[in-house]
């Protein structure tokens, strides 16, 4: 689906009046230059809404950018369609003292295609400029204005007045509505708008100012929660050939259902290849494995996104002739193949993304979703049907957990994805190294990886079938010491979410040698030493959504004539609410076991526990950096 991961503020425009702002620097208040590497000194927009398929959106900024981490500061980005005209595009330059520089030359504004991952082709555009002056600070003043018609669900702008590290100075967002239509909004942290009627419609007024910078940290909930933030719609929108209303999310999921309506028909020819992959089956579970599989086999994804925002899918018609669709046009095609045999199924709109940008609740209807999947009622079984290697009923990771909206043949409901549990995402890694007297370690593994950890090497190893270009491949992405070993092997598994890894080489210098001894590290190649940034003070609650089960086994040999002197603790325990760390080592003849457990477990902490938060990080680097001291016996 398209537009609903631009970057929302960008997908706004401009022009107003800047003759009362002062453009030069020095009239920064100091305690807004505090922390900030950009300083918003204006920023006005105004959502101007002629009738239920048509607006108006105008927007000026003024911008101070005081340094190099300004985070494109310095750059306009306007997006828009079939259905979108941009009529005012203007970008101008002033230096330190507020003196104008100059305006962005035709020459150096950009009109493209706009295609995200995955994408063949859609209506989208992008135009875009960038101004950069010799020094800093210096000042960027855009104006820009969009004409909207047949604007359908995706074009309510919604406001981000503050981003992170950019303080502000004022903003203010002005909508105006039609009597007979209503400004449906949701905010966070705004004041409650100035409701006035002028000339028959109804203007809502919010404004912000003197707002300091405040800075991003890790393990944060999204900007949409810690920062200002209004999200908009109109109760009634027009896209021209369907008409919808964002009452409740029933009535949204019956627009959406408008535009299915009549797509879901198969060719004759498909139609019967159905009933030929399914007669003789006996369950549903059996028909569904095998309808996905049918189309798996004959059909790929291809992002073709065009008309009404890219929210109606292309038929099951289309589908079959060209072998391709999105995901809204595979998700149709999947159903309508269920339906032909019987079995219902309900198309579902998610965000797909490790945390959302703006989860949606009850409270708010809007079309805050990314991604379509399917839903089979009788089997509580989620459809990825984008995907031409996942097993059958499988989410995937970035899809849990969150609330998406079933499209039922009622209407719209929310309902919960289930969480990820920890124990089905992970691996099971063993690791033999042979350490030989010169310190050279013979290095044999075999990893079993499953649920969230297996999607990269199974997508990888679907897409690359050249072993020497795999290795290299896992080598650079920490799964294999080298790319030069034999015994290698990397396979998944066609019916459940597993993946598996083989591999043998040797590590020259594996144990450091000092005189008659050799350390020996436990886990030199899979640790986890990712520690979060020290602050000195945390300012938002902790939110931490992943759901892990790693266990890795090492065993290790070492020459005859090498004893063990140092070995630590036998037992590691760490505990904290975001995880569990266990590991033990035990001692033989001429070897040693590691086995070590690592749990992450979803929590939501207040800011004041971020250094216990941060603690369980770093001590689990320091026990997955751990090594032995080795020294040569004593001899009678």
């Amino acid at each position: 689906m398209k537009h609903l991961l631009l970057p929302l503020l960008l997908l706004t425009a401009f022009t107003l009046n800047g003759q009362d702002v002062d453009f030069s620097a020095a009239a920064i208040p100091v305690e807004l230059k505090a922390g900030a590497k950009a300083v918003v000194r204006r920023h006005d927009l105004i959502y101007d809404v002629a009738s239920a398929h048509q607006a108006t959106i105008t927007e000026y900024q003024v911008i101070t950018v005081l340094d190099d981490g300004h985070g494109g500061a310095n750059r306009l980005v306007v997006f828009y369609d079939n259905d979108s005209k941009i009529t005012r595009f203007k970008a101008t330059l002033y230096d330190a003292a507020g003196k104008k520089v100059r305006s962005a030359r035709k020459d150096e504004i950009e009109d493209v295609r706009y295609l995200t991952g995955g994408q063949f082709y859609t209506d989208s555009r992008v135009q875009t400029t960038v101004l950069e002056h010799l020094s800093y600070p210096y000042t960027v003043e855009f104006e820009i204005e969009r004409k909207l018609t047949n604007f359908g669900i995706v074009s309510f702008p919604h406001w981000s007045p503050q981003r992170y590290e950019r303080s502000v100075e004022s903003a203010t967002y002005t909508a105006y509505v039609p009597t007979d239509n209503e400004l449906l909004y949701k905010t966070n942290l705004l004041p409650e708008p100035v409701t006035t009627k002028e000339k028959g419609r109804i203007k809502h007024a919010w404004r912000v100012e003197n707002l300091p910078a405040v800075k991003g940290e890790n393990a944060s909930p999204p900007a949409t929660v810690t920062l200002p933030y209004l999200r908009t719609s109109l109760r009634n929108f027009d896209t021209g050939d369907y008409q919808g209303s964002t009452e409740s999310w029933k009535t949204f999921g019956q627009f959406v259902n408008q535009l299915i309506e009549g797509r879901d028909v198969l060719p004759s020819a498909l139609a019967e290849l159905v009933h030929e992959t399914t007669d003789g089956l006996t369950t549903d579970r059996e028909k569904i494995n095998a309808l996905y599989r049918l189309m798996q086999g004959r059909t790929r994804y291809v992002g073709v996104q065009l008309g009404i925002g890219g929210w109606q899918p292309f038929s099951a018609e289309y589908v079959e002739t060209n072998r391709y669709g999105d995901c809204k046009a595979l998700s149709n095609y999947m159903g309508a193949m269920l339906s032909e045999i019987g079995v219902e199924s309900y198309r579902v709109l998610v965000d797909w993304n490790d945390s959302s940008y703006y989860p949606v609740d009850e409270s708010f209807t809007t079309a805050a979703f990314n991604h379509m999947i399917l839903y089979v009622p009788s089997e509580d079984m989620y459809l990825e049907c984008t995907s031409s290697y996942s097993p059958t009923g499988y989410l995937g990771d970035g899809k849990g957990d969150r609330n998406v909206l079933h499209v039922t043949p009622e209407g719209g409901k929310l309902v919960k994805t289930p969480a990820a549990r920890a124990s089905d995402n992970g691996y099971l890694q063993t690791t033999d190294l042979a350490i030989g007297a010169t310190g050279v370690a013979a290095f044999r593994l075999h990893g079993r990886y499953h649920g969230s950890s297996q999607e990269t090497l199974r997508r990888y190893a679907a897409s690359e079938k050249d072993q020497t270009k795999q290795k290299e491949w896992l080598e650079r992405n920490g799964y294999l010491p080298d790319n030069t070993g034999n015994g290698y092997s990397l396979t998944y598994d066609d019916s459940a979410p597993v993946a598996e890894i083989t591999y043998a080489t040797t590590v020259p210098g594996y144990v450091r040698k000092l005189g008659q001894r050799m350390f020996v590290p436990l886990n030199k190649f899979h640790a986890f030493d990712k520690v979060p940034d020290k602050l000195e003070k945390r300012k938002f609650p902790i939110s931490r959504n992943t759901a892990r089960f790693f266990v890795d086994t090492v065993r290790i040999t070492f020459p005859e004539g090498m004893g063990v002197e140092s070995l630590g603790e036998t037992k590691t325990t760490i505990d904290h609410p975001v995880g569990q760390y266990r590991a033990e080592v035990k001692t033989g003849a001429n070897s040693l076991t590691w086995i070590r457990t690592l749990k992450y477990t979803p929590a939501e902490l207040p800011a004041e526990a971020y250094e216990d938060y941060r603690q369980f990080f770093v001590d689990v680097s320091k026990a997955e950096r751990r090594q032995v001291v080795l020294r040569k016996k004593r001899t009678k």
